[in-house]
């Protein structure tokens, strides 16, 4: 087994499963250009607008007409960030700053590792248990229109946002109402208060094929995702994925679909050549199948 894996495994089984939050609507990105701004002067009995940026900030100014007996001026503004300053009984400038910064929203961009919603500029911080929160584009499937959100990979370098999709073949999705017409949601990952990895598949169980066919995941390990597709009986070659709580044997061309633990946590289905000595000729011994992070599943055989 690739230490790498078993470093990240290990951390996993030591830290405290962290809920995945719901994330806030998704706002705009904050503008990186200067501050504008507005110099108005104006007269005795006179009255000034100006409107200001994107912002459609507006000021009015009313000055007394007699400067003996009146003040400087009084100032109504529709932006809290509107400054003013008297230079003159009679005459007064005006300063005025437009905010272009979305105040529900943080600086950090897609991609970027967060702890809550309000640090990313999306208002969407997806968070995979003890592997920390990625910014992206959804939390769950409701924050994307006419489909479903497919979750961050943590452990890609760098680390890859969640994303909307359109309910396509392979899209992640939390429900089969995110998936297009004739797809269902299907699980293909799942460590308990990590990472629950489902995809919109061709099937979720083998009476949802054609007869002869089987309902059988394929696995991108290192990408955290899959699907579940139907397959001719007794097709897969070893080292490819297949469901040993149902008819994992069945499919493979081996008839052997071998279990590959990671420390306890998750299991996955690899084709391999045996699953228990006796299947093996004496001395040897059969080797069961491992999960790297590297090379993906690999087979188990006798050695």
């Amino acid at each position: 087994m690739d230490l790498r894996w078993l470093a990240v495994v290990s951390v996993i089984g030591c830290g405290p499963a962290v809920d995945v939050g719901e994330g806030g609507d998704t706002d705009e990105s904050s503008s990186s250009g200067g501050e504008p701004s507005t110099t108005v002067g104006t007269t005795v009995g006179t009255t000034a607008s100006t409107t200001v940026g994107t912002s459609a900030t507006t000021l009015t100014t009313s000055v007394g007409t007699d400067p003996s007996t009146s003040g400087p001026g009084t100032v109504s503004a529709t932006d809290p960030s509107a400054t003013a300053t008297a230079t003159d009984p009679g005459s007064a400038t005006f300063t005025t700053t437009a905010s272009t910064t979305d105040p529900t929203g943080g600086e950090l961009p897609d991609g970027e590792t967060c702890e809550e919603d309000q640090q990313c500029a999306s208002g969407h911080c997806f968070v995979v248990g003890i592997f920390g929160g990625v910014c992206g584009e959804c939390v769950t499937d409701s924050d994307c229109a006419g489909g479903g959100c497919t979750p961050p990979n943590p452990l890609a370098s760098p680390p890859t946002p969640s994303t909307c999709n359109d309910g396509g073949y392979g899209g992640g999705c939390m429900s089969d109402e995110a998936c297009a017409d004739g797809l269902r949601c299907a699980t293909v990952l799942e460590v308990p208060g990590v990472i629950t990895a489902s995809t919109c598949s061709e099937c979720a169980s083998d009476a949802e094929c054609d007869a002869g066919q089987l309902c059988a995941p394929d696995i991108a390990v290192l990408g955290l995702t899959g699907v579940y597709r139907c397959v001719e009986a007794g097709t897969l070659a070893n080292g490819q994925s297949c469901d040993f709580a149902t008819s994992g044997d069945e499919s493979c061309a081996s008839g052997h679909c071998a279990v590959a633990d990671v420390m306890g946590l998750l299991s996955l289905g690899v084709c391999s050549a045996c699953e228990t000595d006796a299947q093996c000729m004496a001395p040897q011994e059969c080797e069961p199948p491992q999960v790297d992070l590297e090379i993906g599943l690999i087979a188990g055989g006798c050695v």
